[in-house]
């Protein structure tokens, strides 16, 4: 356990790949067995019963066990010693290629019986020595263990204990990755919180048992809920189009996922970069869309509603908002007047960032980045100016007028001109003199985070920076103020980039890279993700940066990137809960690299959560390892995802 103080997009090489259809695990079935030393097998059964697969654990009714605990976020505990969650009887998976001996248990012998090596297990990541362990919230996926055997095994016992668990749970299995029953976990993760849980995996050749190799070591659940759903850029292909990149969406505790959003479902036509006509697709060996249409969905946020996102489209890099519910899936949302729709439709804005304490009727408003034009305002940009790019707001309740009409760009750019500081406006910003990219609205609305970096790209951190920081300017109602470094994230030569405010705004995640060198900024091998108060002091490097040590990675060097933090941050009291989720090319089962993407490193992703724990007393933060969301598409590259309270539609459980 570690404890600490607490003190864009280059299209050259788009990471950016959707999956054609959402891949789930498929369900463990299993027979029952006695204990060891029984002595009689027992009678088939189903295994677990995944027909509720999207319903969380039993919600806590009566407020909980004391103050501050609310309804529907903290687990029902019903149990505190000898709990009877773990099944005496043992579990014999029946999903692997071959049957499990019925002699299993007693080729194994009692449960120290083992050597000094065992497997090496990925999943769940277990605290072995200063490595902290993997902490789960109390509703998430039901834990999977997978791990690599050695050389010549094909039986193997997983053992899961608890102290306040009558039983240990048990299963035989000739696969070499098992998920728990659901009932099961959700027993054990409503009783038994912040205490270890002790898993041993151990392996044999059953022809030839000898003794057992051996691998030990612990996990967490925390005694709160996570809330909220998720949605991620899933992709296939650098080459972006509408049949390679889609977003795709689960609540907490789905154990599938669907497509939330895609290419061809939204309702909104592009302007191209001069207005002059609507944009088509300046890539020769592009899918040819219709003139207009969005061809990229990816750099996505939510609204603080939760019913839409707002994106960053393909080339010329503009802003569209999109719904994502069931019945208006696609369709702009309709406090965005045309005028508003409009203006953030001009090029290189870069991505989009909201705010709950400026999102009500009359006055929804978005923040992006906006590079400044010399001769004109809006969408005719050569010649480009050398100014830097700043911050700018856009009402999308506005009910100013920006007409448009084909090959008369001039109409457009005097409307936009004449509506800024009413419709729209640039922030001050006092003390930059630097580009403004990436932005983070604080959920408050006070403030602006975002990535101050000497080369930007169309809006996004390009190449060739000799610094990069995180820079904090004061919203001030859209007048902006004096730009402040963020202490412990604005080192001289060090990259740090993406800030992601948690949802009390006292936390900042964001991705470091050590040295600030040549290469873009977008996806780095060497990228790691680091959390500091919002405040300013320490940086936290997070223990989920690294995989399990056995499996021979090492961080820097698995690409992690774009931490999100969930929308809610809870408390028992003495601690608050912080749930981050974020992207990393670690290997997983099925990795492939990205066809035809030229040269560099192009690993396919995955995504990942970890908890982050402050104590409400000292301030300190606690760090875990990341838990793989095997519930993930594993074809596709799963990137930029967000985390908040998203409207999507129910997710149907996987196929038994």
């Amino acid at each position: 356990m570690r404890v600490y103080p607490l003190a864009g997009l280059v299209l050259g090489s788009v990471i950016a790949i959707c999956c054609s259809a959402s891949h789930s695990n498929k369900a463990p079935g299993g027979v029952t067995v006695p204990p060891p030393g029984a002595g009689t097998t027992g009678s088939a059964g189903k295994g677990p019963n995944l027909s509720d697969a999207s319903t969380g654990p039993s919600l806590n009714t009566d407020g909980g066990p004391s103050s501050p605990l609310t309804e529907g976020e903290y687990p029902v505990v019903n149990c505190t010693t000898a709990c009877k969650d773990l099944p005496a009887a043992a579990v014999v998976d029946t999903s692997g290629a071959t049957p499990v001996p019925a002699n299993a248990a007693s080729l194994f012998g009692g449960p120290t019986n083992m050597g000094t090596s065992g497997p090496c297990v990925f999943e769940p990541q277990l605290a072995q020595g200063s490595d902290p362990g993997t902490l789960f919230p109390a509703n998430w996926l039901r834990p999977r263990f997978r791990f690599q055997p050695l050389a010549g095994e094909d039986l193997w016992e997983i053992r899961v204990h608890a102290d306040a668990e009558a039983n240990d749970f048990v299963a035989y299995t000739t696969a070499t990755s098992y998920a728990m029953p659901k009932d099961v976990w959700l027993a054990l993760a409503s009783n038994v919180h912040m205490a270890p849980i002790t898993v041993t995996i151990r392996g044999l050749n059953s022809a030839s048992p000898g003794t057992p190799s051996g691998t030990k070591g612990t996990f967490q659940i925390a005694p709160v809920f996570a809330g909220g759903t998720l949605v991620y850029w899933a992709s296939t292909s650098p080459a972006v189009g509408p049949e390679t990149s889609k977003l795709v969406g689960f609540r907490v505790g789905d154990e599938g996922v669907i497509d939330a959003l895609t290419i061809k479902q939204v309702q909104r036509q592009v302007i191209n970069v001069d207005a002059t006509a609507l944009r088509v697709s300046p890539d020769p060996g592009a899918i040819k869309d219709p003139p207009g249409a969005v061809q990229c969905i990816g750099c996505h946020t939510s609204t603080p509603d939760g019913k839409s996102v707002g994106f960053t489209d393909l080339w010329p890099w503009n802003g569209v908002i999109a719904s994502i519910e069931a019945a208006t899936i696609g369709q702009q949302p309709g406090y965005v007047t045309p005028g508003a729709a409009t203006l953030i439709n001009q090029p290189f804005l870069g991505m989009l960032t909201f705010s709950k304490a400026h999102w009500s009727d009359g006055a929804h408003m978005v923040v992006s980045t906006y590079t400044d034009r010399t001769s004109t305002i809006g969408f005719s940009l050569p010649p480009m100016s050398t100014k830097p790019t700043t911050l700018a707001w856009f009402n999308l309740d506005t009910p100013a007028s920006i007409p448009w009409t084909a090959n008369a760009p001039g109409p457009t750019n005097s409307a936009i001109a004449a509506a800024e500081k009413t419709a729209w406006g640039r922030l001050t910003m006092t003390g930059e003199t630097a580009s403004a990219i990436s932005p983070a609205f604080s959920h408050d609305g006070k403030s602006i985070y975002y990535t101050s970096a000497n080369h930007e790209q169309d809006g996004r951190i390009g190449a060739n920076n000799t610094d990069v920081n995180i820079h904090v300017v004061p919203f001030n109602d859209g007048a902006g103020g004096v730009v402040t470094p963020l202490a412990g994230a604005s080192q001289p030569g060090v990259a740090e980039y993406y800030p992601a405010l948690s949802a009390d705004d006292s936390l900042v995640a964001f991705n470091r890279v050590a040295k600030v060198d040549a290469a873009d900024m977008y996806y780095r091998p060497d990228g790691e993700i680091n959390v500091i108060p919002a405040a300013g002091g320490s940086a936290m490097r997070l223990a989920a940066n690294d995989p399990v040590a056995c499996g021979k990675e090492k961080s820097p060097g698995v690409l992690n990137s774009w931490p999100k933090w969930s929308p809610d941050v809870k408390s028992d009291g003495t601690k608050n809960y912080y749930w981050l989720i974020f992207s990393s090319a670690r290997a997983y089962p099925g990795q492939f690299v990205l066809p035809g993407a030229g040269a560099g490193d192009h690993r396919s992703s995955q995504l990942y959560m970890t908890g982050v724990v402050e104590d409400m007393v000292t301030h300190q933060l606690q760090t875990f390892d990341g838990a793989y969301l095997w519930n993930q598409g594993s074809m596709s590259t799963n990137l930029t995802p967000a985390w908040d309270e998203f409207e999507i539609p129910p997710v149907p459980p996987p196929p038994k």
